[in-house]
Parts: C-alpha cells; structure tokens; sequence
C-alpha cells in the first residue's frame, strides 16, 4: 500500500518547476494529488500531469488515481 511520503517521492522524480505538488492524499488505495501550475502554462504543462499520473498509477497498491 503506498503511503503519502511515497506519492510525494513518486511525484518528485516528475514534477518540475514552475508546477508543485499542493496536496496529496493516500489511503486505502486511493490516491489524490493536486499538482499547482501557472494558468498561462497548463496546456503546456499537460505532458507532465500525464506522467505524474502514470507514475502514481506504477504505485503498489493503487486502486483509484485522481489528480487535478
């Protein structure tokens, strides 16, 4: 089962800058991740929400995935 540090650790290898993590929350095989981003960039950042979430979704134990 992942816990939070470990989405934390999951979304560091893939969350750059300008965007960061605001919150994360994992439990019981769900895992929810709200990554910020600047407005004017969020198109262009997409690629990258994209892969957070394939990263999040390699995790053991995770059922259900929501990021925004």
């Amino acid at each position: 089962m992942s816990d939070e540090q470990t989405v934390r650790n999951a979304l560091a290898g893939v969350v750059k800058q300008p965007a960061r993590v605001e919150a994360v929350v994992a439990r019981d095989g769900l895992v929810q991740a709200t990554l910020s981003v600047p407005r004017e960039q969020a198109r262009a950042l997409e690629p990258m929400r994209a892969a957070a979430e394939a990263a999040l979704a390699a995790l053991p134990g995770v059922c259900l995935l929501y990021t925004s």
